[in-house]
């Protein structure tokens, strides 16, 4: 059993031959997809579905001329960078899982990019499924 408010939806990833394991390697360890920026539709998205506890974590600088660059996840009580993906639930054996899987930001819904992308930053999810297909996530990247 999941735990509340987890998906049951699995990613709707569109690349060939990529399945996610659910190693959590992406969010543990890719400093790119826990200190990312999230686009203005990620917030306006996020926005429009109420979802506050989502915006909390975003941190938007002003850049000057009307640029915005919008950081996440900042921690909402120490305004400090995370290590790691606030929204990753370890479910145990059966590995991890995104929280926010329907609404998450669009730089996590296109991870990996390709295949190649995904070999180059560890991601095991092209790579033919093993018996045991979670569990630890390689190291660091």
């Amino acid at each position: 059993m999941l735990p509340k408010g987890v998906s049951k939806r699995v990613s709707a990833m569109k690349r060939r031959g990529f399945s996610c394991r659910r190693c959590g390697h992406c969010c543990l360890n890719l400093v790119d997809a826990y200190r990312g920026c999230v686009s203005d539709a990620d917030l306006e998205r996020w926005r429009k579905e109420g979802r506050d506890d989502i915006l909390a974590w975003i941190s938007t600088l002003d850049l000057g001329h009307g640029n915005l660059l919008h950081l996440a996840w900042i921690d909402p009580q120490t305004q400090e960078e995370v290590d790691r993906c606030p929204w990753l639930v370890d479910v145990g054996a059966q590995g991890f899982l995104c929280g926010i899987n329907d609404v998450k930001p669009q730089f996590c819904r296109d991870y990996p990019e390709n295949k190649k992308h995904g070999q180059d930053s560890g991601c095991c999810g092209f790579d033919p499924p093993r018996e045991k297909t979670v569990g630890s996530p390689p190291k660091k990247t």
